[in-house]
């Protein structure tokens, strides 16, 4: 039967669009139209006349880099799930590498973490020595520089291969291009060379960020890059390069080889097999379109620190496994304090937002903190805002450490000067007067 002609899954998908959005007013509006909106994208399915929106773009700066965020209706993202979880998914889950670890059910950046550890870990046990190379490659501009007609070939590629009903094909098919023509940017005011030279160079994400939209006239159109945030371009972001992937499980039968998205590795004994490696890298990947950045791509001894997915590493003569939180993040993470406090004093925020944003912050990263890192924190969070973070259940062994200093800050005297109340000492907003 064709999926997108089925009430029943067209409304699962809309349950699951709402799931995370719930207290947004649009997701409310849908919510209370759900079973006459799903009749309406049924319909439009039988009439062919749906068109996706090209959505809600908003820039944000993360670590520097900016970039847009789309944000897409509730019926697109209705047809996305349903799209992506009833075909699109299926289609290409088989042909994903096991050490493919992004944007998939029961995986993610811990999996991929685990992968990476199990991999240095596993080559220590074959080498009985942590003489070895690493080499850690990452592609420039990933999703702004996927060019369409190559990406919309491999992904027809895999629904004709498994997607079986004719008419849920053709209708796949169709949404795809549909989409693609969302991705679409306006370069109507750049002359045919330099839009030539955009498809075959690195394509900046904000081009028409704080453009005259006098001059977006859409008379020409660059056909490359995919929006951040929606959900079909999760599936295109792992599927995409998967043949750099087989190149390095089954051309090069390299098995401590592991992908996060746009970030990829190689664990071997030789440097001169790496550099090899990567020059077979940089044919597969520009086949398709796609730049590495010579800057981040680098060999490194894995007795040295090395640092892939913000997190640094180093391998120990004796197998031993050393991780170590980036010292940039810490710094960035002060830095956001310093701005809640600011805001915080001016009434633009309120205090529990801080507090659960520190308490995610450093739930998420104390297992690779030092015992100074999450004291000398804690108590910079305590002379910000004069009171502790409240934990509701667990964390007693981050709520102690947090409120104890090391025992080599206390002998050498290097410990806060304000620090963080003890646990069973009431914080001065809840003390009595």
């Amino acid at each position: 039967m064709n999926v997108f002609y089925d009430a029943n899954l067209i409304y699962d998908a809309g349950t699951k669009a709402m799931k995370s959005s719930k207290f947004k007013r649009s997701t409310q509006l849908f919510e209370m139209t759900q079973l006459l909106t799903t009749a309406h994208i049924r319909r439009d399915f039988m009439d062919g006349a749906y068109r996706p929106d090209p959505g809600t773009k908003f820039p944000i700066n993360e670590r520097g880099h900016q970039r847009y965020i789309t944000s897409n209706t509730m019926v697109d993202k209705t047809v996305n799930h349903l799209l992506c979880d009833e075909v699109l998914t299926p289609a290409i889950s088989k042909y994903l590498i096991y050490d493919n670890g992004a944007s998939q059910k029961d995986k993610g950046v811990a999996f991929h973490r685990r992968r990476f550890e199990a991999h240095l870990h596993r080559y220590y046990m074959e080498h009985g020595s942590n003489e070895g190379y690493i080499l850690l490659v990452d592609y420039s501009g990933y999703y702004a520089n996927i060019p369409h007609d190559k990406c919309i070939e491999v992904l027809d590629q895999f629904l004709e291969r498994e997607v079986e009903d004719p008419e849920t094909l053709l209708i796949a098919e169709m949404l795809t291009r549909l989409i693609f023509k969302t991705f679409e940017q306006d370069v109507s005011r750049f002359s045919d060379e330099e839009i030539a030279a955009m498809m075959t160079g690195k394509v900046n994400p904000m081009l028409n960020c704080g453009v005259d939209p006098e001059l977006l006239t859409g008379e020409k159109m660059l056909r490359k890059g995919v929006d951040i945030g929606s959900q079909p371009s999760q599936n295109i972001g792992i599927i995409y390069p998967y043949q750099v992937d087989n190149y390095a499980k089954i051309v090069r039968s390299i098995r401590h080889y592991g992908r996060y998205t746009d970030d990829f590795y190689v664990i071997a004994d030789s440097k001169e097999f790496l550099l090899n490696v990567l020059e077979g890298f940089r044919k597969e990947a520009a086949a398709y379109g796609l730049i590495i950045n010579e800057k981040k791509t680098r060999i490194v001894k894995l007795s040295s620190q090395f640092r892939h997915l913000q997190v640094c590493y180093s391998l120990t003569e004796s197998g031993r496994l050393i991780r170590k939180i980036h010292p940039k993040n810490i710094t960035r993470e002060r830095r956001k304090l310093k701005a809640y406090k600011r805001l915080l004093d001016a009434g633009r925020i309120d205090y529990p937002t801080v507090e659960n944003s520190f308490k995610s912050w450093l739930g998420s990263h104390y297992k690779i903190m030092s015992h100074d890192q999450i004291y000398n924190m804690s108590s910079f969070y305590y002379e910000l805002f004069g009171r502790r973070p409240k934990w509701k259940k667990g964390h007693g062994r981050l709520h102690w450490l947090m409120a104890h200093p090391s025992t080599a800050s206390t002998s050498t005297g290097t410990t806060s000067s304000a620090p963080p109340l003890s646990p069973r000492t009431p914080s001065p907003a809840n003390s009595p007067a």
